[in-house]
């Protein structure tokens, strides 16, 4: 039986990583209850008649869609813009709890966190180039800062009650 795919744009380090963590093959094979498999069993839909069929590119992930008690992938192939939208929001969420669980406990260490960052991406099969190091580090700097601000409000919070 054929495998069905949708493909789908993401930037190379973020394609690595997804098919690093569902197995290491490509295309993608989704967990049944993942939530990106959630999504695909909500948003597929018949391709519109005059859309015509996708093909892979270099530059997308191919993602093979599970088959659905209600929604067999030969009829269901379609994911809409918001839908895919969608899906590549959740990749990126599920890519930015991943960074900073395993990272975030080293961030006591010192400024130059270049090394753990290019350790993380060894670990998790993603290409180490300087293009991803850069967008991985500035996607971990945002959740440092993000972090850190929360920490200081929090503080001051706490500060104001014992006064």
């Amino acid at each position: 039986m054929e495998q069905i795919c949708i493909h789908i744009p993401l930037e190379p380090y973020l394609s690595q990583w997804l098919i690093n963590q569902f197995g290491g093959a490509h295309p993608i094979k989704l967990p049944k209850n993942s939530v990106e498999a959630k999504l695909l069993s909500i948003t597929l839909t018949t391709p519109p008649p005059d859309t015509p069929p996708q093909i892979s590119q270099p530059s997308h992930t191919s993602i093979i869609i599970p088959q659905f008690r209600n929604r067999p992938p030969q009829k269901y192939s379609y994911l809409p813009h918001a839908a895919q939208n969608a899906l590549i929001r959740i990749i990126k969420n599920r890519f930015d709890v991943s960074l900073w669980n395993d990272l975030h406990s080293f961030g006591a260490i010192g400024r130059r966190q270049d090394y753990l960052i290019y350790a993380w991406m060894e670990t998790n099969a993603i290409e180490p180039t300087e293009t991803n190091w850069n967008a991985i580090a500035k996607r971990y700097q945002r959740q440092r800062t993000i972090y850190a601000k929360r920490l200081w409000a929090a503080r001051d919070r706490n500060r104001r009650k014992k006064q």
